[in-house]
């Protein structure tokens, strides 16, 4: 099922976001909007996968704030075979989605799960004249590059 790997997204945002306000209400429009839509996806998902470890696994590590990638994997397998099997709960949960980022995009939320970087509005970013330019990424050498064992930076 397409966006399956969102609605785990959500779904980890929804239980990291909610273990971190622990019972604090959110107190604007946007937070009550976006997350009334991540606890819809959440409840479509757990409804369906009922006692699944893979969604135990994510309910105990959103805890210490983080779902490792494993359970994410984990808990996206669930999800994509829950959907295969039952039409229903895949249609409502691509209209969750659906609504969900609409409703985020309107209003003018932003949302990165894991170790995703999320930025609203327009972004420009280049690189000119042999130079490099990323949001993240690993070691950079411009040039040739380093010889291998030596610290050239």
């Amino acid at each position: 099922m397409t966006g399956v790997e969102i609605a785990v997204g959500y779904v980890c945002a929804y239980l990291v976001s909610k273990a971190r306000r622990a019972g604090r209400q959110a107190d604007a429009e946007v937070d009550r909007v976006v997350d009334s839509g991540m606890e819809r996806v959440h409840d479509l998902v757990s409804g369906a996968l009922g006692d699944d470890r893979a969604l135990e696994l994510a309910e105990e590590q959103a805890q210490s704030g983080e779902v490792s990638e494993r359970t994410r994997r984990r808990l996206t397998d669930a999800v994509d075979e829950a959907a295969e099997s039952d039409t229903v709960f895949a249609d409502a949960l691509r209209e969750a989605i659906d609504q969900l980022q609409e409703a985020a995009e309107a209003s003018g939320a932003v949302i990165a799960t894991g170790d995703g970087i999320a930025i609203g509005g327009n972004v420009s970013l280049r690189a000119e004249s042999g130079s490099a330019a990323a949001l993240r990424m690993g070691d950079v050498s411009l040039g040739n590059p380093p010889v291998p064992g030596s610290h050239q930076t």
